[in-house]
């Protein structure tokens, strides 16, 4: 068991994971600095922070468990590993897996099963929806028919349906995922007065209709219809002020990436915000892409409300995309239509010209809106 001498107790504040570089195990701080749990866990912990349960190995015991700040321990035979690495607590669930039946479920955050596990595979909750397969076979990546002895195990085939944390199902067959940029904290039920241009629908069970904001398509509009307009007037660098983060980070060759107050910002880098600069030529195309955070350039404490509890961007409710500004310039010599080697074509364009290079202007959705969080410009 845990060293007594490190009490653990309920809290609201997450804990924060710490390396021991003498015997490169993990354990969790609280946010004053005091150990709460010492270091004994493997790297296949991911959590990078403890809010009410973490799946670990213990490098101690040489265990698997599910942890809660109690220090109860739980589901020490059912501890889920996806490619090495484990699962953690998001709105207060966190995956297991039942091991006989090759199933997952989900624990709530005081170690209780919520979800049973019946479903092939599930996405974490989000606004308490997850989306889950069920009725899939085993399948081995590489094609062989051995599942047994299989290097990369995957599914196939089964339906992904749409569940709340009540594991009732709200829609079946559904063919959507979070590669398509939904915005689960946008649901709305049978409401007939949705924006269809920026929001999607999914058919429920029940006769529902579930419609949720698609982020790309948010966001292309807030950048034409809010950002480039704000580069207008004699105001701008007010409007301007008000799209950004409190801070922004742009790249220098000298410094590196670099934070400024927006306001400093501004004033030093006004120059770069003009309605031509975004305007597409004959040779500079823009593009948009979503964006994960970085989190070795964002990680200041401001910062971290965007993460979630394994230290990863927490795109399904803060996405962010990146601007770009692809400048070409004319090859030196033409390519063929057809590349040797390849069976595709090229364009014109393509076969006449080549990138020279990009600038980049990267946008956060905060709770207050999308802001500009970074640049990166050719100097």
């Amino acid at each position: 068991m845990l060293a007594p001498a490190y009490a653990f107790a309920q809290s609201d504040d997450p804990w924060i994971r710490f390396e021991d570089k003498a015997t490169e195990l993990y354990g969790f701080k609280d946010l004053k600095g005091n150990v709460r749990v010492p270091a004994r866990f493997t790297p296949f912990i991911a959590a990078d922070s403890f809010y009410n349960i973490i799946a670990v190995n213990d490098g101690i015991e040489n265990a698997d468990y599910y942890l809660l700040k109690n220090g109860r321990r739980v589901g020490k035979d059912s501890v889920y590993y996806f490619d090495f690495t484990m699962d953690c607590e998001q709105e207060g669930k966190i995956l297991f897996k039942d091991r006989k039946k090759d199933r997952v479920g989900f624990f709530d955050k005081n170690g209780r099963v919520v979800i049973p596990a019946v479903y092939n595979a599930a996405s974490p909750f989000n606004n308490g929806c997850a989306l889950a397969l069920r009725n899939a076979k085993r399948k081995c990546w590489d094609g062989h028919a051995d599942t047994v002895h299989c290097e990369h195990l995957g599914w196939e085939g089964g339906e992904t349906v749409m569940i709340n944390d009540r594991n009732e199902v709200l829609a079946n067959s559904i063919k959507v995922d979070r590669e398509n940029h939904i915005d689960w904290y946008s649901k709305r039920t049978d409401d007939p007065a949705i924006d269809t241009s920026i929001y999607l629908n999914i058919v429920g069970t029940n006769g529902h209709t579930y419609s949720f904001i698609d982020f790309e398509k948010e966001f292309i509009r807030w950048f034409h219809d809010h950002f480039l307009q704000a580069l207008n007037g004699d105001n701008a660098r007010v409007h301007l002020g008000t799209l950004c983060f409190s801070e922004v980070t742009y790249w220098s060759e000298r410094k590196g990436w670099t934070s400024l107050p927006k306001h400093t910002f501004l004033k030093k880098f006004r120059h770069v915000f003009s309605e031509e600069r975004f305007q597409e030529t004959a040779l500079k195309k823009i593009s948009i892409m979503d964006e994960g955070l970085n989190q070795f350039i964002f990680e200041k404490l401001v910062y971290r409300k965007f993460y979630n509890a394994c230290g990863e961007h927490n795109k399904e409710r803060f996405p962010a995309f990146d601007v770009m500004l692809n400048y070409y310039r004319k090859r030196l010599k033409p390519l063929q239509e057809t590349p040797p080697g390849t069976d595709w074509k090229l364009s014109a364009f393509e076969r006449s010209f080549e990138l020279d290079y990009q600038e980049h202007f990267e946008f956060l959705k905060t709770e207050e809106g999308y802001k500009l969080l970074s640049i990166s410009l050719k100097r």
